[in-house]
C-alpha cells in the first residue's frame, strides 16, 4: 500500500505518461496497491521545489524495498511533469500495523 501525496506547483505540466505505471516500473514494484494523489499547490515560501512529495509505506517493506520506491517516486514524478530530479523532493515516512484503517478496520500486516 505504497501512498505518496505530492503537491506540485501550479506551473507543472503533466505528461500523457501514466504516473502510477511509471512509478511500479522505475521501483521495480507491482502497481496494483499503489496510490497518488496530486494536489496543487496555491503557493510555496522558503526552499522552492517543483514537487514536494510525502510517502507513507507500511513497516513490512525492507529497507531495499524502501530505497526503490522512494527513488522510483522521485525518477517517476521527474518524468512525467518534465522535472529535473533536483526539482523533486520525496519524504518516506514509514506507517505501524494498526495504524492505517481501511473499510472501517485497523490494518495489521
Amino acid at each position: 500500500m505504497p501512498i505518496a501525496n505530492c503537491i506540485i506547483t501550479s506551473d507543472c505540466r503533466e505528461s500523457t505518461s501514466n504516473l502510477i505505471e511509471l512509478w511500479a516500473r522505475e521501483s521495480g514494484q507491482s502497481s496494483e496497491h499503489m496510490t497518488i494523489n496530486l494536489i496543487v499547490s496555491n503557493r510555496q515560501l522558503g526552499n522552492q521545489y517543483a514537487v514536494t512529495a510525502t510517502l507513507f509505506l507500511p513497516s513490512i517493506w525492507s529497507s531495499s524495498d524502501v530505497s526503490l520506491l522512494q527513488l522510483g517516486l522521485a525518477k517517476a514524478l521527474a518524468t512525467h511533469f518534465k522535472l529535473a530530479l533536483s526539482e523533486v523532493h520525496v519524504i518516506t515516512s514509514i506507517i505501524s500495523p494498526g495504524m492505517v484503517v481501511e473499510s472501517g478496520q485497523e490494518i495489521k500486516w
